[in-house]
Formats: C-alpha cells, structure tokens, sequence
C-alpha cells in the first residue's frame, strides 16, 4: 500500500496536504488520458471528503503515483480494501445489493445522484461499522434488516438526516451500523426492511 509519508496505518487521518498530494495524482491521470473527465470528477470529490489513508489510497490504487513515497517495510500492512472504497455518484447512480460485504469502515457520496446499499443480504466485516455519507442535492438510501441496531447521528442542512419505517431492535446482540454525515439540499436516509 502507497501511503503518505510512509504510513503504513490506513486509519490514520489525513491532512490537507496528504490530499492535495493525491488531488495532483488524478489530476497528472487525467492530463495523461488515463482517467476520463467524469472519473476525474468523482475521484476528485472523493478526496476532499476522504478523512484517512485508507479512504484515499482506492482512489489512485490503478494509477502511477511517483510522487507518493513508497510506504516502509511492515508485518502489519492492512489492505487499503479492508477500510472499504468509497461509493461515490456524481450526477449518476451507485448500487449495492444482494450478497456483498460491507467493510468495517465505509464512505458514501452522493452529489446530484444517488447511493443506495441494501445491508439484508450483506457481509458486515465487524459487528459494528461506520458509515459516514455524504448527500449534496443528492440522496444516500441505506435498506437495514429488522432487528439491526442503527445509530443515527448525521446533521441535515436544508436537507433530511432520518430513519423510516422504523422497527424496535429486537435482538442484543445484533450487529450494529452507526452512520454519521451531512445531507446538504439532500437526503440520507435508513429504511428497515421487515423479515417476510
């Protein structure tokens, strides 16, 4: 794994100079034709709301990077896939549904478009994750079974941060889901989906 300064730890937060380091990787890609200009854009959105290594590194991960030093020798190294590849929609939509895993820590964007995740059939890589999501004019739509324990903690700015259809927890020892974010002009939304 590439990392800044030779960090080899994929949950460290990054700093405004880290991402603007890797703003130039995408924007060297793009110059070169390696990128085309809608990959460009959200690769570039999903930096500047990227808050560690391990958000940044998928973001250039298919690219040359020279100008990013080479991490140090670590037993430890942690795949960057561990913290999970933001989802990122930019004028266009991103789904995940049916058999899928859903990594400890997740990133959801959705900038005039829209996410929507549907947790009933996936994977949770811990008994209990983060997502933080992210909905300028757009809308982040999370489908969670009965019985998961959601913590819900985003802020809403002439926008909606809400639950729906909402169903008591009913096991203890369920996993539990904690999403946290901000809905701009835009919607993040959890919907429990009853068991047939």
């Amino acid at each position: 794994m590439r990392t800044l300064g030779g960090v080899n730890d994929p949950q460290m937060r990054a700093s405004d100079a880290d991402r603007d380091k890797y703003t130039a990787v995408l924007q060297d890609a793009f110059a070169e034709g390696r990128l085309t200009r809608e990959e460009y854009d959200e690769r570039l959105e999903a930096v500047y709301l990227a808050r560690t290594y391990g958000d940044l590194e998928p973001l250039v991960a298919d690219l040359p990077a020279h100008n990013l030093p080479a991490p140090r020798p670590s037993s430890d190294i942690v795949p960057a896939s561990s913290s999970g590849a933001p989802l990122v929609a930019v004028f266009s939509e991103v789904q995940r549904k049916g058999p899928w895993t859903l990594a400890e820590t997740s990133t959801m964007v959705a900038v005039f478009g829209a996410v929507s995740v549907d947790l009933t059939k996936a994977t949770l890589e811990s008994s209990d994750v983060t997502i933080q999501a992210f909905a300028v004019f757009g809308e982040v739509k999370v489908l969670v079974p009965e019985g998961m324990h959601v913590d819900l903690h985003g802020t809403g700015i002439f926008g909606a941060f809400e639950r729906k259809g909402d169903v008591p927890d009913l096991a203890t020892t369920a996993p539990r889901v904690r999403i946290g974010g901000l809905a701009l002009f835009g919607a993040v939304t959890v919907k429990t989906v009853r068991s047939k």
